[in-house]
């Protein structure tokens, strides 16, 4: 995977019964002559914060630390949505309305449908900016927003939620499958004209909501560590943290060893 600053991603493990021998080391000494074959300033990898001693491996070879990732689900079968329903009749009596991908695509010719894509990736930009990522992350072209988010075949278009102010986006979540009976939270972004007014958690909890009355077993999501205000969220809607994925960094020099 090549990054905008032409920085690579890799990885390596080895089964349990053969570490120790110096196999990952040699594979990792392959990934960096390829990276540095391809002129990457960088080589990206990562590892669970569960497993100090893979940490501990990459950080004896010249790996460092540049930020953390966190998982957290809930289990929709013990989520009460009732809890939310003041900020979501709050967030509804103030004149926004809430609509699925589904309700909003229904009916739609191709170009309706080409229509709104194009108007939730122009409101999804400016959201996407101000995302307080560990690293820096740069949005996709529409092209590969189109493709992977419409047409990647996970979209549950049910349990994606809009709120529309007049016929603008102003806030959204998205929704993907995860395996067979699990859900997973690709975006939730709010305007910045209509931040503070409770729209995330609202559209969340209809998330949440919609996604039980589906069947669905669990709903996760996944933050960088900065973003606090997100993962305050999650918090109060019950979801349980996972072990952080730590991302790490080596820079790498144009010559090969």
């Amino acid at each position: 995977m090549r990054h905008v600053d032409g920085s690579q991603s890799g990885g390596v493990s080895v089964a349990r019964a053969d570490r120790g021998r110096g196999i990952g080391s040699a594979l990792l000494g392959s990934i960096e002559d390829e990276a540095r074959r391809r002129g990457a300033p960088r080589l990206l990898a990562g590892a669970s914060a569960a497993h100090p001693a893979a940490i501990a491996w990459a950080a004896k070879r010249g790996f460092r630390e540049i930020g953390r990732r966190i998982e957290s689900y809930v289990e929709l079968a013990g989520f009460d949505a009732s809890a939310f329903a003041d900020r979501v009749a709050a967030v509804k009596a103030s004149g926004l309305r809430l609509r699925t991908f589904a309700e909003v695509l229904d009916g739609l010719d191709e170009g309706g449908r080409e229509s709104f894509y194009r108007s939730l990736y122009e409101a999804q930009t400016p959201m996407w900016e101000d995302i307080p990522f560990a690293t820096r992350t740069v949005p996709w072209p529409y092209e590969r927003f189109r493709k992977l988010t419409f047409e990647g075949g996970l979209m549950l278009y049910d349990c994606s939620i809009l709120a529309y102010d007049g016929d603008a986006i102003v806030a959204f979540t998205s929704t993907g499958r995860r395996q067979e009976k699990d859900g997973l939270t690709w975006m939730t972004g709010t305007a910045r004209t209509h931040r503070g007014r409770g729209l995330a958690t609202a559209l969340k909890v209809e998330a949440l909501s919609r996604a039980k009355a589906k069947g669905l077993r669990a709903l996760a999501t996944v933050n960088d560590e900065p973003n606090k205000a997100m993962r305050g969220i999650n918090a109060k809607l019950g979801y349980r943290v996972l072990p952080a994925h730590v991302q790490l960094e080596k820079t790498l020099s144009q010559v090969a060893g």
